[in-house]
């Protein structure tokens, strides 16, 4: 569930990602359509753009079969290669892994923060239950007794301890955080 939450929130980020490796998948398609025009690589592999994008996508950024295709560009134009080897080394492994990189980090904001939330609610439940256990005339409200139990209560300190709050400082502040109400 963290897994499928975590793309979600990250989806934005993907579908730009995606978008600009489109564009530089694009960009070098013409350029390699261009510089091949009338050959043999040129019509095995770029013979349009959209087939050259083909290509670049499936070698380029897969990698898929790579070194035949390295030796056919090679055959041809060694300033090819160097081409190609910069589009590797921007689609396949900054781009990719920038998109690995979001989905990571994204994935693991979305699981610490479903991990907060668990822990809240666990929290919560046991001050709730430990609150009804002390209210004794379950007006839903705290008096001060009411309160100075619950910091007897060695169950409620250790939430309370748990939750982040110092119950030691919380009886010196027993006067400002209780208001008896007179009816």
């Amino acid at each position: 569930m963290i897994l499928i939450k975590g793309a979600l929130a990250a989806s934005r980020s993907v579908f730009y990602t995606l978008l600009l490796l489109i564009a530089v998948i694009y960009v070098f398609s013409i350029a390699f359509v261009q510089l091949t025009a009338n050959s043999e690589v040129g019509s095995k592999y770029f013979k349009d753009v959209v087939d050259g994008m083909f290509t670049l996508l499936l070698r380029g950024t897969y990698l898929d079969e790579v070194t035949e295709f390295v030796a056919d560009l090679r055959e041809f134009s060694t300033a090819l290669v160097l081409l190609f080897l910069l589009y590797v080394l921007l689609a396949a492994h900054t781009l990719m892994n920038m998109l690995i990189g979001v989905l990571c980090e994204v994935v693991s904001v979305v699981a610490a923060t479903e991990k907060d939330e668990q822990q809240m609610g666990a929290m919560i439940a046991k001050l709730d239950f430990i609150l009804n256990s002390l209210d004794k005339n379950n007006d839903r409200l705290i008096s001060k007794e009411e309160f100075v139990r619950l910091l007897q209560n060695k169950e409620a300190t250790m939430a309370l301890q748990d939750f982040g709050c110092d119950p030691v400082s919380l009886v010196d502040l027993a006067d400002a955080i209780v208001v008896e109400v007179h009816g």
